[in-house]
């Protein structure tokens, strides 16, 4: 069976097969209030989300996001679900019932509901909704096509694509989203037309007419299609006529609109009328006399184009190509539904008469050939989605991969029907797919912001842009990598600095070690005296003098960091992740070099001394014949703040999984120990060791 791996963000209240949803909040903070809440209900992976109908359990994390999780099988087997969508979306199709219920029933209408699954369509993707005197089917997703001609008006979800001939036709759509607001989802209804933004509503605002569902905006959209009524005039009433200013610029408006839905009758009867205007002055004349003229040429080019597909139309019904007289058939709908010529009406019925007589197998074959059209106008539109998201990027990381996946199959499912443009961008990250995902280095903000960058040129103090692409200049979430490496080459320059320091001596020629005698040494034996495991120094090599074995352990917290300002007696802060904690186990080089630099530190023949023993010079010596009683002694001596041992290897099953997120000491699941825990625990104790 299938196993998804993502954190369950949904369920479902009270049993298995409820449809009362719920969404568990992402942080900490908001969980404890939310458990509080629900103390007296129980959570499932219900049938209706496409869960195995177990309970599930609340999981609380501080360092991400928390989340719903299965409770164990009894034998401790991991439990097996076959549940695919589990994001804060995953229950759309349940708070659509539970949002259409409601607003029905402020109507008086009582709702069924019915999760449809055509052609094995997983649950949730659409949700058709039935009451006495009209009907909805809802697409939430692009699973399922929707069919416009069957007595259901659709409602479309913001992914699924709608092309331009059914907004032209139909004149409007209607969309829906769900917005999250605390532990919630909202409906919101939009209506999309053609050369129109999509305008959203709250369902309160909608209502039931007899055209079906209906916006504020359906209603604007149909007065602008009806056309005006005849006025007469009369002698004994006065007009009042508009400013020849105002009339101008409403007329400019006028044309604008008519050139953008090819209406060439518009267009026409909009430049007579700015002909007829009274001559203006300045500026508005010369734009009204520009529009008219940009006006006439479109007319020209609407007219050969126009006589281009009547002659196309009349070569296919000639040469008998089914399917390229069905697309311009469609095309010939939409231009020319008012004003055709006798010509241009004879070669329209003609090729209808040709294509109501083709028989059965032909008609399914062109209608096969439709619908994979219709699949390349979607993929089409999801590509173009897909660019306009990734605009915001500029190079290909690991986290991009779905997307940049999904991209490039969506394009080679378009074809042609992508623009150069497109085609040139899709090309862009096909080629840095291939070069595989930049790893982006672990630097904090506030090292690489005080560089310049060398491949965007962003100042210090101010963040990366975009370097290339569409959206070349905007914000980038993150700095570049070349930003990044200024400070690890930095750094990487200066441990080879601090090695060559090291490396001699500092104490000078010391005496030889008295003679003693040797003893024989097994080669186990000397790998346990050469150091940690894997430590292992190379005969005849002599292994540099490390800085936290010069400065003696009570003298390494005396000082204040000056790279992470930790206060004196205080561990430092582990900004580079040298091991899993927040702190460091061995304080930062600078700290350390600033001990050695110190006049008051202990000399090389001194005996090493601590923090306590200056206290203990500074302090006036007890007076004869008082015992010291143990509470003065016990405030002596002040405990230190410790980060466990000073440096060892790091084995895989102390750190947490980087792949499944086992924590320490607990096996990873399900195959076993993975290879990414084994390589970030030896990253550990490199970075310890090094």
């Amino acid at each position: 069976m299938y196993t998804d791996r993502r954190q369950i963000q949904t369920a479902v209240l009270g049993s298995a097969a409820s449809d009362e949803p719920l969404m568990l909040p992402m942080e900490a903070i908001e969980l404890d209030a939310f458990r509080r809440s629900h103390e007296d209900d129980t959570f499932w992976c219900g049938t209706l989300l496409g869960g195995c109908g177990g309970q599930l359990t609340t999981k609380l994390y501080t360092d991400r996001a928390c989340h719903f999780a299965h409770h164990p099988d009894p034998d401790g087997l991991p439990h097996v679900c076959g549940r695919r969508s589990r994001g804060v979306d995953s229950a759309d199709h349940l708070y659509v019932r539970s949002a259409a219920a409601a607003w029905l029933a402020g109507r008086g209408e009582q709702a069924t509901f019915e999760y449809t699954r055509p052609g094995g369509a997983p649950i949730g993707s659409v949700v058709e909704v039935r009451w006495q005197h009209g009907a909805l089917r809802v697409h939430l997703d692009p699973a399922v096509a929707p069919v416009w001609d069957d007595g259901v008006e659709p409602v479309l979800g913001t992914m699924v694509p709608v092309d331009r001939d059914t907004l032209i036709r139909r004149w409007y759509v209607h969309r829906i989203r769900l917005d999250s607001m605390g532990t919630a989802r909202h409906v919101r209804i939009g209506t999309e037309a053609f050369a129109r933004p999509v305008e959203w509503f709250a369902l309160d605002e909608c209502e039931i007419t007899e055209r079906g569902l209906s916006t504020p905006a359906v209603q604007k959209i149909v007065q602008s299609h009806q056309a005006p009524r005849p006025t007469t005039w009369s002698p004994g009433t006065a007009r009042k006529v508009p400013k020849p200013q105002a009339r101008a610029q409403a007329l400019l408006r006028r044309l604008v609109y008519a050139r953008r839905i090819e209406s060439a009758r518009l267009v026409k009867q909009v430049c007579a009328e700015i002909e007829d205007l009274t001559p203006s002055e300045g500026d508005l004349q010369e734009q009204l006399e520009a529009a008219v003229r940009h006006a006439k040429t479109w007319l020209i080019e609407h007219s050969q184009g126009r006589r281009k597909l009547f002659d196309d139309l009349k070569k296919a019904v000639a040469e008998q190509k089914p399917g390229q007289v069905r697309r311009l058939l469609i095309r010939v709908n939409a231009m020319t539904a008012e004003d055709r010529t006798d010509t241009e009406s004879f070669v329209y019925k003609r090729a209808v008469t040709y294509f109501e007589s083709l028989d059965a197998p032909t008609r399914k074959a062109v209608e096969a050939e439709a619908d994979t059209e219709k699949e390349a106008r979607k993929a089409a539109a999801r590509v173009r989605s897909a660019l306009r998201h990734l605009r915001r990027y500029d190079a290909y990381t690991s986290g991009l991969r779905s997307e940049v996946e999904e991209l490039l199959r969506s394009a080679t499912a378009a074809g042609g029907l992508l623009s150069r443009g497109e085609a040139r961008r899709v090309e862009v990250w096909r080629e840095r797919w291939e070069s595989g995902p930049e790893k982006q280095p672990r630097v904090a903000r506030r090292y690489w912001i005080q560089r310049r960058c060398p491949r965007c040129d962003a100042g210090k103090g101010k963040g990366c842009v975009l370097a290339e692409g569409p959206g070349r200049g905007e914000p980038r979430e993150d700095g570049h990598i070349e930003r990044h490496q200024l400070i690890l080459d930095e750094r990487k320059a200066e441990r080879e600095a601090k090695a060559r320091r090291e490396g001699a001596d500092p104490v000078g020629p010391r005496p030889p070690a008295p003679q003693t005698r040797e003893r024989a040494v097994s080669p186990r034996q000397e790998l346990r005296k050469s150091g940690r495991k894997g430590v292992v120094q190379m005969e005849g090599q002599k292994s540099a003098v490390r800085l936290h074995h010069q400065v003696p352990r009570g003298d390494w917290y005396r000082m204040a960091c000056p790279r992470c300002d930790a206060g004196p007696s205080k561990l430092c802060v582990n900004d580079d992740r040298v091991g899993p904690g927040e702190k460091r186990q061995l304080p930062h080089a600078e700290r350390l070099r600033r001990v050695l630099q110190s006049d008051d530190r202990s000399g090389p023949g001194e005996p090493q001394k601590d923090i306590r023993d200056d206290r203990r010079q500074q302090a006036p010596p007890p007076a004869r014949g008082k015992a010291r009683t143990p509470r003065s002694r016990g405030r002596e001596r002040e405990p230190q703040e410790t980060a466990g041992t000073a440096a060892r290897t790091w084995h895989a099953r102390e750190v947490t999984c980087p792949k499944c997120q086992a924590g320490p000491n607990s096996p990873c699941t399900p195959h076993g120990l993975h290879p990414e825990r084994v390589q970030w625990a030896e990253e550990f104790s490199r970075k310890l060791w090094d």
